[in-house]
């Protein structure tokens, strides 16, 4: 009887063993796979986000936003892609910088409706899990345009910059602009430190002001102007240069790298050759700008 029993409560206490083993093997598993996590919620428990107006105060400006396709500055050249592979490559390219498309502008068109930073304002939306906010979520805001005359914009096309920053930490983090076309635009941004932060939003080119630049670069592609100096013996000759030049009864110097593609032409000189081209220099800018679109780039 004494053997059966010890028998028994031996094999009852090595069961009880496993058991222990068991749940300690399970709770050092689930700490493990957990850790991570907890010390990154733990790690931001008291963070903020402090709100802060719309800073910047660009462009007011003109008629409305361009065409959905952007500019080809290329319209007036003879020179076209070496390849049918480099002429996707390039509408590729174009189509992914291409600009939401906004009414046309009309021919007058009064500052006091374009769009104004002042005026315009930015809201910080409620997260999913309340006020407290943990490294990793997102933070997103909406963004209201208005004209000079407090009225809301209604087409989209404004260039905004959004970040978050903490200057003490000199932290900082850019956000991802959403344009909705209708006058109001989406900012979402990453949480990457414990501790405040601040929403800060630049108007860099108002819509109507982008108008005004994809009018320029459809029609004078050739704003910045560039000469050459040609020289041979005791006579000298400068011509104008560009990526593409305006057909004219001048002869053109092709001076296209051959290995990569890159157009570069220069008007021929009259009593020198293609050959004779011994530098290359900026000439200038040629703004081209109407009545009143100047104002839309002033700070």
């Amino acid at each position: 009887m004494w053997l059966k029993g010890f028998i028994s409560n031996h094999v009852n206490m090595k069961l009880l063993k496993t058991c222990v083993i068991l749940l300690l093997l399970t709770v050092l598993f689930f700490t493990l796979r957990n850790m991570d996590l907890l010390q990154v919620r733990t790690g931001i428990k008291n963070s903020a986000i402090i709100p802060n107006k719309v800073t910047s105060a660009p462009p007011t400006a003109p008629p409305t936003a361009p065409p959905t396709l952007p500019p080809r500055p290329d319209d007036f050249c003879t020179f076209k892609p070496l390849s049918l592979a480099d002429a996707e490559e390039e509408r590729m390219l174009l189509d992914s910088i291409a600009w939401p498309e906004s009414p046309r502008p009309p021919p007058f068109f009064l500052l006091n409706q374009t769009s104004d930073p002042a005026h315009s304002t930015f809201t910080i939306l409620p997260g999913r899990g309340g006020v407290e906010r943990h490294i990793g979520d997102q933070l997103e805001v909406m963004i209201k345009m208005y004209d000079f005359q407090g009225n809301p914009k209604k087409s989209g096309g404004d260039v905004l910059l959004a970040r978050l920053h903490n200057r003490a930490l000199e932290a900082g983090v850019a956000g991802r602009v959403v344009d909705h076309l209708n006058g109001s635009y989406s900012a979402v941004f990453p949480l990457l430190w414990e501790g405040s932060a601040q929403v800060e939003v630049t108007l860099v080119h108002s819509s109507e002001a982008v108008t005004v630049l994809h009018r320029l670069n459809r029609e004078h592609p050739e704003r910045v102007l560039f000469k050459s100096l040609f020289r041979s013996g005791s006579i000298s000759e400068t011509a104008s240069c560009n990526v593409c030049l305006r057909q004219t009864n001048q002869p053109q110097c092709n001076y296209t790298d051959l290995r990569t593609g890159e157009p570069w032409f220069c008007y021929k000189p009259k009593k020198l050759s293609c050959d004779d081209r011994i530098n290359h220099m900026r000439a200038g800018f040629n703004v081209r700008l109407k009545d009143k679109e100047e104002k839309l780039f002033q700070r």
